[in-house]
């Protein structure tokens, strides 16, 4: 049926599938043309690049980033009261047994209700501020490597967390930013390379 629905679409459109391959084969050999002919002009030079790196630094400007584990008990807003406070109440008989000197992992692994990060200890990853709920991040954000929070509310539950690393603001080196930088600037130039052999060819 759908061989049958291939040849209608070719029909439709005046095509037979011979028809349809020499037409992309044309177009992808114009295509290798114009790219043969534009390519000495796109290249961005060193000074270029250098240029675009001093010019747009706040680019290139990571925020602080936060890894850290959590022990989640759900509880979003619009549950029925009495389970929020059923969720409050164990969520801090778990702060008391981590305090106590249980085993976090241990307790993520028969507790937390947050299934995609259960089966790694509760780790979160890297994130930065605008990428995580605030209350999380806030109270991650006072903790010290290895330190666990008390209970955390957010919108959607009940946090413990434990930062694991905490990575400073960073500027990226040029060497780091200069092939993302070197294709942006090669792709400008190659819109305007076809613009420009468009307009000469009218």
């Amino acid at each position: 049926r759908e061989e049958k629905n291939w040849q209608q679409a070719l029909s439709g459109a005046g095509l037979t599938r011979r028809g349809l391959q020499r037409e992309v084969a044309r177009n992808l050999g114009h295509r290798n043309w114009l790219e043969k002919q534009i390519a000495p002009r796109i290249q961005p030079n060193d000074a270029a690049v250098q240029r675009y790196y001093n010019e747009h630094l706040p680019a290139f400007q990571e925020p602080l980033r936060l890894r850290a584990s959590h022990l989640f008990l759900a509880a979003p807003e619009g549950y029925p009261e009495e389970v929020i406070k059923r969720q409050q109440t164990l969520i801090e008989q778990l702060a008391k047994r981590l305090a106590n000197g249980e085993s976090f992992p241990a307790l993520v692994a028969e507790f937390s209700e947050d299934e995609a990060t259960k089966k790694r200890a509760g780790d979160l990853g890297y994130f930065a501020g605008e990428r995580m709920l605030p209350e999380v991040f806030a109270a991650t954000e006072k903790l010290h490597p290895g330190e666990i929070s008390a209970p955390v509310r957010s919108r959607l539950g009940f946090h413990i967390l434990r930062l694991t690393e905490s990575l400073p603001p960073r500027t990226l080196t040029f060497e780091e930013a200069e092939p993302e930088i070197a294709t942006l600037l090669a792709d400008r130039k190659r819109v305007e390379a076809v613009g420009k052999m468009v307009a000469n060819l009218r």
